[in-house]
């Protein structure tokens, strides 16, 4: 896609994004990271809707997360790839669903997907969460660890563009994340394995079927078993859990 034309697009689809959210007024909950974001939103959507129904939530479909992607997700509309005449169907149906839609979910789980600086201010420009998850900071995103200043830096835009009565929840086992609590006027909900964390996770075995762990949260403490392996699951679940028993 030429430059001058992805320009273009990516002013319409900001605008028309910004229109729909600013007539419906979603609650959106944001998620940040270097990794396990979209574990992270399917598992707090899968909760959600269980919750609240499948039409009152949405989420990004694939990883749509980017300065293009995630106002395509807000809109629900598909790329239009390389083909110009695509793209032009694709504006003219987000201003069709931006000034006339009469439904959109009432909940929006939302990836955020950050590579360079100045990405999450441009992503903050469109949506503005209630609510934000930031998952991790570390070397699988880049061994550099100038990169991951740099990531750390865009966590903190997002931190301090919460409101003081929104929620941000912390991965306290990571110091970087960790360290955003100093960055944010809305309440800090920590998750990990650490002993300070509110919602605590402890006792993790693997099974032949997946994992078992004991979780505990605003002083009630609970076994769980989950059908997936890796500890990134762990963390996925605890967050979606936590969101819905939030919320």
């Amino acid at each position: 896609m030429k430059p001058f034309f992805k320009k273009f697009i990516q002013f319409y689809l900001k605008l028309y994004t910004k229109i729909i959210l600013w007539r419906f007024r979603p609650f959106v909950i944001a998620v940040a990271g270097s990794t396990n974001k979209t574990p992270v939103k399917d598992y707090s959507l899968k909760f959600l809707r269980e919750k609240y129904g499948a039409d009152d939530v949405r989420g990004n479909p694939r990883s749509y997360n980017t300065e293009i992607g995630l106002p395509l997700a807000i809109l629900y509309l598909d790329s239009g790839e390389s083909s110009f005449w695509k793209w032009l169907e694709v504006l003219v149906q987000a201003k069709m669903k931006a000034l006339f839609s009469s439904n959109f979910p009432k909940k929006l789980v939302l990836e955020l997907g950050v590579g360079k600086e100045g990405d999450m201010r441009y992503l903050l420009g469109m949506v503005h969460p209630d609510w934000a998850v930031v998952t991790n900071i570390e070397g699988s995103y880049s061994d550099a660890e100038s990169n991951l200043d740099e990531l750390q830096e865009e966590m903190k835009v997002l931190a301090k563009s919460l409101p003081a009565k929104g929620r941000i929840f912390l991965n306290f086992d990571d110091g970087r994340v960790r360290s955003l609590a100093k960055n944010t006027k809305a309440e800090v909900v920590g998750y990990g394995f650490s002993e300070d964390a509110t919602a605590k996770i402890s006792n993790l075995k693997t099974t032949v079927e997946g994992q078992t762990f004991d979780f505990e949260f605003r002083g009630k403490k609970e076994p769980v078993e989950i059908k997936k392996y890796g500890r990134h699951n762990v963390y996925a679940w605890v967050i979606a859990k936590i969101v819905k028993e939030s919320l």
